[in-house]
C-alpha cells in the first residue's frame, strides 16, 4: 500500500548510510520522496566521488513515486544545506517526514509521524514529532504512546509548514528572552545552570561558532513556547557514530548510550494530558553534560565552562541545582 505523507531525505557524502535509510524508506513507499543533498567540499579529496555516489542511491526507486531533487553544486555546510533543503521542501508541501541519511528508522515510524501529523495538523501549539527517545528505556511502562516535551529531538521527525516558516536562524530576542521571567526560554527550568547551558549553545550557534541548523529551531520552538510530541519507544536509530560523522563521531551522546530501537503499535494511545514530560527532559540534560561531574562544575563555575554569558538580571537564584525541568 502507498505511503501518502511526503518525505525528506537530506543526504551528503555517505553512500553505505544512506543506502541502509534508503532501504527503510524503500519498504513504505511513499508516493513524494524529496531528497536535497549539499555539495562537495574542494578541499576533501574524494568527497565529488562519494556526493556522486550518494545521488545515484536515489536512482534504485522502482515504485510509483514522484522524486523530486535538490542537488547543489557547492558545499554549503550542515547549517545552511539542512535549513536550505527544509525549506525547499515546504514550499512544496504542508507537512512531512524528515530524515538525515544517519537516522534508520523503524517502519512503524513512519505511519506513527503520519498519524500525528494529521491529529495535530490544525493545533497550532504543536510543533514537532520526534521519531527518536534517548531516554525511552525509562518509559517502558507507560500507557501513552507519546508523551509531550518542550525538547525537539531531530533524529527523525516530522513538522509542518505552518511552524518552519517561523524558523528564527538570527535568535532573535534571545537577550530579552532570557530578562524576561515569562518567555518560553525563562519557563525551560528553574535551573539557571541549564538556562546558561541553552544560552550559551545558541549564542554560539547565532555567532557561526556552532555549524549547525538544530539550536536554532530549538529557540524556535521554546520562543514561542511550543509543543513537541516524543515516542515512549524509540523509532529511530543513529546510525552515523563513526569518523564520518561531521556532529556525531562518539557512539554516545553524552553518557547515554541510544536506547534500542522499538515499534510503534498501529493503534496509539494518547496522552493523558499536555504536562511535559519533565523526567524526559530532566534525564536527557542532565546526562548530556558528560556525567554528574560536568554538570556540578558547571553549576560552581559557570564562567570557566561558558562562552556566552547572557545580561544580568536584577538578581539571580543560582540555587537551583536539585530541580532542572519543572513547571
Amino acid at each position: 500500500m502507498a505511503f501518502s505523507t511526503p518525505v525528506l531525505f537530506l543526504v551528503f557524502n555517505r553512500p553505505e548510510h544512506t543506502n541502509q535509510v534508503f532501504q527503510q524508506i524503500r519498504r513504505i513507499r511513499p508516493t513524494q520522496l524529496f531528497v536535497s543533498a549539499d555539495g562537495p567540499r574542494k578541499t576533501v579529496a574524494g568527497e565529488a566521488e562519494k556526493c556522486a555516489a550518494v545521488r545515484a542511491v536515489i536512482d534504485q526507486v522502482d515504485w510509483d513515486c514522484t522524486v523530486h531533487t535538490n542537488f547543489l553544486p557547492e558545499n554549503h555546510g550542515c547549517r545552511k544545506a539542512v535549513t536550505t533543503g527544509i525549506s525547499w521542501f515546504f514550499q512544496h508541501v504542508e507537512e512531512g517526514i524528515i530524515l538525515e541519511d544517519d537516522c534508520l528508522p523503524d517502519e512503524s515510524f513512519f505511519t506513527y509521524c503520519a498519524s500525528l501529523l494529521e491529529k495535530y495538523r490544525d493545533d497550532e501549539d504543536v510543533w514537532h514529532i520526534s521519531g527518536s527517545n534517548p531516554c525511552a528505556w525509562q518509559m517502558q511502562r507507560m500507557a501513552s504512546s507519546y508523551v509531550f516535551s518542550r525538547f525537539p529531538f531531530i533524529w527523525g521527525w516530522a513538522t509542518w509548514r505552518r511552524s518552519w516558516l517561523q524558523y528564527d536562524p538570527f535568535f532573535s530576542g534571545l537577550d530579552e528572552s532570557w530578562l524576561d521571567a515569562g518567555s518560553g526560554f525563562s519557563a525551560i527550568s528553574a535551573s539557571t545552570t541549564a538556562r546558561l547551558y541553552l544560552y550559551d549553545k545558541f549564542a554560539s550557534t547565532r555567532n557561526g561558532e556552532i555549524d549547525t541548523w538544530d539550536y536554532a529551531w530549538f529557540y524556535t520552538i521554546l520562543k514561542n513556547k511550543g509543543a513537541c510530541l516524543n515516542p515512549t519507544s524509540n523509532l529511530v536509530r543513529n546510525i552515523g557514530f563513526d569518523q564520518e560523522a561531521t556532529h556525531t563521531r562518539k557512539r554516545f551522546l553524552g553518557p547515554v548510550p541510544q536506547s534500542k530501537t522499538g515499534t510503534m503499535m498501529a493503534s496509539m494511545t494518547d496522552p493523558a494530558g499536555r504536562q511535559p514530560n519533565y523526567a524526559l527532559e530532566r534525564t536527557f540534560f542532565q546526562r548530556s553534560q558528560k556525567g554528574d561531574l560536568g554538570l556540578v562544575l558547571r553549576y560552581l563555575a559557570p564562567h570557566f565552562f561558558f562562552k556566552h554569558m547572557p545580561p544580568p538580571k536584577p538578581w539571580i537564584n543560582l540555587f537551583g541545582m536539585k530541580t532542572f525541568f519543572t513547571s
